[in-house]
């Protein structure tokens, strides 16, 4: 008897192999990716600036497109409301000499608003901001230029201000822009940010004893309001089914958003619609997360209201953001050393797929909350895209090759994932299948911690506070 069971495990696992190679390799899932269904949605949710603000009305409309969309492909979808503030700030520097000059200029946000004719005033270099930079100069009623490096721009602002500076322009020690710069709390005068180069040709100017003015405008717009997570799931016929997430946040800061995360969100929503068709031994929740670039607030508000039953049940949770421009795949975990299975298999895919990718660590997306409680991760991110929150950020500069690379490797994953039965193969963790490709057993239970969010500051990293 006993060598016959074994005799009939065997033959069920040769079985399960072939099944899987089957379905991953003889009939790729991925064929029946469509570049052209992902350019079109970017043409919906990517075509204007501000495209997606956090809490303002290109958010709301992108999560109906959204919703629209996976209701299509026959999931069930509910939306997760929650409050937060909304904030959209916008920043220029003209020069008025007799011809206007307008210059690269961006904002911070926390800085005041000017009123809406902006402030004039002539032009005085300090430096650094530091205390001592304003010791030996008279910015009263002037305008304050700083470069930065050193101190944060929120003290170099307020240095400015016990000078009596009645505005602040900070520009880079760099070539280009301060992107996503931020204040951290609200100054006593409007701050907003130049270009390394512009910055550089003021202080030239200055440099030779010549009396520059400028008008300064910085508006804002800050106001309590709500956004959403769309949920669009769906679910195995395996009444024991456990769940992977797929996600990816729709918003985005005051840009275009084509790439972060434009492409995120279409890459999740042709996923949607290809896995849509396939019967699988796992539930999929397909998940875009609101308001992640203002602190992770959506991914983490779906992982803190989860019930233990619900967090226990999901098997891991892949995340797509700016897979569109670049020339390598960031495959990350939040911390370097993170044992993930799925971030692991993720490596495999990509290196059979000839795919150029590198391994790191970021937690800078909707990854982190759930890794924080111990949920495996596989975050995935294209590098580098060079214009990365600035107005450049458009559909025209998208790679479709990318598109369809990280696509191709989320369905063939998790098609080949879920066609393996972690219920009849229980004392393997790994099942092995065709060109070494190897796909983990769910063979034990999750019990993840949620007590761990409260040790993260989901504060998002990207914004830039000197």
């Amino acid at each position: 008897m006993f060598k016959f069971k074994k005799i009939k495990s065997v033959c069920l696992l040769i079985v399960m192999i072939m099944c899987v190679t089957s379905v991953g390799y003889a009939n790729p899932i991925s064929d029946n990716i469509s570049t052209e269904n992902m350019y079109n949605h970017l043409l919906k949710i990517a075509n204007e600036d501000n495209a997606r603000v956090a809490g303002l009305e290109g958010e709301y409309k992108a999560a109906d497109y959204i919703h629209q969309e996976l209701e299509k492909y026959g999931l069930n979808v509910e939306r997760q409301k929650f409050p937060m503030t909304a904030r959209l700030d916008s920043a220029s520097c003209v020069i008025t000499e007799s011809k206007k000059v307008y210059l690269n200029s961006t904002n911070f946000s926390y800085s005041p608003a000017t009123p809406p004719e902006g402030i004039t005033a002539e032009i005085v270099f300090a430096g650094l901001g530091a205390k001592s930079d304003f010791k030996n100069i008279d910015v009263k009623g002037k305008i304050a230029l700083i470069k930065r490096g050193a101190y944060s721009f929120y003290e170099k602002t307020q240095n400015a201000v016990n000078a009596g500076a009645i505005g602040v322009i900070i520009y880079n020690n760099d070539i280009g822009v301060i992107k996503s710069g931020t204040l951290e709390k609200t100054t006593n005068i409007p701050a907003i940010a130049l270009s390394g180069e512009d910055g550089d040709s003021l202080k030239s100017k200055l440099d030779s004893k010549e009396v520059v003015k400028a008008t300064i405008k910085a508006d804002n717009v800050e106001k309590n309001s709500y956004s959403e997570n769309i949920i669009g799931t769906l679910n195995s016929d395996n009444p024991n089914a456990k769940t992977i997430v797929i996600g990816a946040h729709y918003d985005c800061v005051d840009t275009p958003g084509a790439n972060d995360n434009g492409s995120g969100t279409v890459s999740l929503l042709e996923i949607a619609r290809v896995l849509s068709s396939e019967q699988l031994n796992y539930n999929i929740k397909f998940i875009a997360f609101g308001s992640e670039e203002i602190g992770l607030i959506g991914s983490e508000k779906y992982v803190r209201d989860l019930s233990q039953s619900e967090l226990n049940n999901i098997h891991c949770m892949i995340n797509l953001d700016m897979v569109g421009v670049g020339d390598t795949l960031g495959i990350f975990t939040s911390k370097r050393y993170t044992n993930s299975f799925i971030a692991d298999l993720t490596e495999q895919y990509a290196s059979k797929l000839g795919i150029r990718y590198k391994r790191d660590a970021s937690t800078r997306s909707d990854h982190a909350p759930f890794e924080a409680v111990g949920i495996p991760v596989s975050f995935l991110m294209y590098e580098q895209d060079e214009n990365y929150h600035t107005d450049k950020d458009t559909i025209e500069n998208i790679q479709l090759e990318n598109l369809k690379n990280s696509c191709t490797i989320v369905t063939q994953m998790v098609c080949d994932i879920s066609n393996v039965s972690p219920k009849k193969v229980k004392d393997l963790k790994m099942l092995k299948v065709k060109d070494n490709i190897e796909i983990k057993l769910d063979a034990k239970e999750n019990n993840y911690d949620k007590s761990k969010l409260d040790e993260y500051d989901f504060e998002n990293p990207e914004f830039i506070k000197e």
